[in-house]
């Protein structure tokens, strides 16, 4: 399976199935703990996180980027709608607009479809940021090939 993104209008899609059912799939999400094992781009060496799951909530990711230094990304959590969506603000990196992500988590025949939308990426940016997010969503795939080898 492979991650798809695209970019058009200021809006980011990333897509990919993922072998693992719908529940596990979002609470890799929403649990800090699992977080830290998959969150981040190519560059991430080590994440920190912090995950109030509600609505209202803060979250908090810390990544640790080889060569760069550390980059904190943190927002508030605006839908939270377990198993099936969840969405947050993210701080905008040159622009300093708030940019909106959205993720929704879909059975399918193959497992889970997870689908991310952020919008208000700036165009500077885009190209960086879709990087950034098909490394966390293949990070996040290899978080559950090393789940399953050791269930």
């Amino acid at each position: 399976m492979t991650t798809e993104t695209h970019v058009e209008n200021g809006t980011l899609t990333v897509r990919r199935i993922y072998d693992a059912p719908q529940a596990e799939v979002f609470d890799a999400w929403i649990d800090a703990a699992k977080t830290t094992h998959w969150w981040g781009c190519g560059q991430t060496e080590r994440v920190a996180s912090r995950i109030e799951p509600r609505v209202g909530g803060a979250y908090y990711h810390l990544m640790s980027l080889r060569d760069v230094g550390d980059h904190p990304i943190d927002g508030t959590i605006t839908e939270f709608d377990p198993p099936r969506a969840l969405a947050y603000t993210m701080p905008g990196m040159e622009s300093g607009e708030v940019m909106a992500v959205r993720v929704t988590f879909e059975a399918a025949e193959a497992g889970t479809r997870v689908t991310l939308t952020q919008s208000k990426l700036d165009e500077t940016l885009k190209d960086v940021v879709a990087a950034g997010w098909a490394a966390s969503f293949e990070r996040l795939a290899e978080f559950f090939q090393g789940a399953r080898r050791a269930a």
